[in-house]
């Protein structure tokens, strides 16, 4: 997750500036198709254009049932967007990926199961895998990598984006090992399980709410 994730005060990160320079989340971000690809997503009240959302600064994190970080980082954005989303700021995970015939209701238990209820369950329409083959690609890389989350200006442009740890193999299971096992274990708790979930997280969601990419 972010947590593992050193900052570097070098960094060229497309976000970390202004009151956001020495944030260690805005500095592990990187750039980023910019971009989306034109995907309809499917939530409890039906489906949507991914166009839809503009207006408003958007973290869209990225995940799958099968990636045990994603599932981690969850919890911390639900108290991100439960504290946070306003006009200007909206959390919005999407699964993308999914090995199993998931549903938005699906998403919603499990949500709830994770102390991630403040989250809306979307999902790529007919469980394709478009923004994660898109989005989640690094240079000739085989395969994409998830956790990876977005960071999309009001306008609909990609500002960058953000990797946690490697989710390990594709399988059809919620909790292919031990050490995943455990790290469900203490998503469902509600332990902060990333920076997401810390102070660094906080800061950055604040400064996105107060408006930091309005002009980009």
């Amino acid at each position: 997750m972010a947590a593992a994730r050193p900052a570097l005060a070098d960094s060229a990160s497309p976000v970390a500036r202004g009151i956001l320079a020495n944030n260690p989340l805005a500095l592990a971000f990187e750039d980023a198709p910019s971009r989306l690809p034109g995907v309809t997503l499917l939530g409890l009240d039906g489906k949507h254009s991914i166009t839809e959302f503009r207006g408003r600064t958007i973290l869209m994190p990225l995940w799958a049932e099968w990636c045990q970080p994603c599932l981690g980082e969850l919890s911390d954005f639900a108290k991100l967007q439960q504290k946070y989303s306003n006009s200007n700021f909206l959390v919005l995970p999407v699964l993308t990926g999914a090995r199993k015939k998931l549903t938005p209701q699906i998403i919603g238990q499990l949500f709830g199961f994770l102390h991630a209820n403040a989250l809306a369950p979307m999902m790529e329409d007919e469980l394709t895998s478009h923004l994660m083959d898109t989005m989640a690609v690094r240079g000739a890389q085989e395969g994409a990598e998830i956790p990876c989350n977005l960071l999309i200006a009001p306008n609909g442009t990609v500002v960058g984006r953000e990797f946690g740890l490697k989710s390990g193999n594709k399988d059809d299971s919620i909790a292919p090992s031990p050490e995943g096992a455990s790290l469900a274990a203490r998503a469902e708790s509600g332990e902060s399980l990333s920076l997401w979930g810390k102070a660094e997280g906080e800061q950055f969601a604040a400064a996105m709410a107060g408006g930091f990419l309005n002009e980009a």
